[in-house]
């Protein structure tokens, strides 16, 4: 799992997610429960693109944190401002500090496994001063199952001269509902040839009410588990959830 290609294709691959709106369902989460005012912690941050649109509605003191560094050498031509972290979630350093801690685009099921989702927990937790809010969304198992599963998609981006093929693996009777992601690169190179490259991620998916009971378990009192996006009950089939905790 080194995100190296990954990262320099990850805009042009992410380039129908629309940031905007997660950005703005975020700060009304975040207006609902907190406040836009004080000290945000962005966990995943990835090439910064939700993170520095948060900035633009106003959060002014954010720090955004990445395992990879090549993700972030990306975030950091995006915003001067934003203090850019590498640091993997789960040995979070601070203690104290934050008003807001949120972890967004499923960053949490990128770890890889129960252990290290209750030590993120536990981090955040100590990371965040008292009233302090944690908000995050996660894919379900749901959809680990029945969506993302063993399929195979591809991805043509004429324009950017990229093409990709992205195949998934479902772990076979695994109870933390792993799947693990190849993903091949083809570059099309000035000279009219073709550069391939290639990558591997896996996520790991548990249900809504195992991610309640953990975050309990760190001492946070959950707010809210609802649908993403939506904030709706939480269905059999639905795709991911949003959990919303105080310290």
């Amino acid at each position: 799992m080194s995100y190296t290609d990954f990262a320099r294709y990850y805009d042009v691959l992410t380039d129908n997610v629309d940031y905007n709106d997660i950005a703005f369902y975020y700060s009304d989460i975040l207006q609902k429960y907190g406040s836009k005012t004080g000290k945000l912690l962005d966990l995943g941050c990835g090439t910064g693109n939700l993170t520095v649109r948060l900035e633009r509605l106003g959060f002014s003191d954010i720090t955004g944190c990445d395992l990879s560094q090549n993700m972030l050498d990306l975030a950091k031509e995006k915003s001067e401002n934003i203090k850019w972290l590498c640091c993997d979630m789960s040995k979070l350093p601070f203690e104290n500090e934050f008003d807001t801690v949120i972890a967004t685009l499923d960053s949490i099921n990128h770890l890889k496994d129960e252990k290290a989702i209750e030590q993120a927990f536990e981090g955040v937790y100590k990371s965040l001063k008292n009233g302090g809010i944690f908000a995050a969304d996660l894919n379900t198992p749901y959809k680990h199952q029945n969506i993302l599963a063993d399929n195979v998609f591809t991805f043509d981006y004429e324009d950017e001269g990229l093409y990709c093929v992205w195949e998934n693996q479902q772990v076979p009777n695994d109870p933390l509902n792993r799947i693990d992601m190849f993903l091949e690169f083809f570059e099309l190179l000035e000279d009219g040839n073709y550069k391939r490259s290639s990558d591997s991620l896996s996520e790991i998916a548990l249900s809504p009410e195992k991610i309640t009971e953990m975050l309990v378990k760190a001492g946070f009192k959950v707010l809210e588990c609802s649908e993403y996006l939506t904030g709706e009950e939480l269905e059999e089939a639905s795709e991911k959830f949003t959990v919303i905790a105080k310290k």
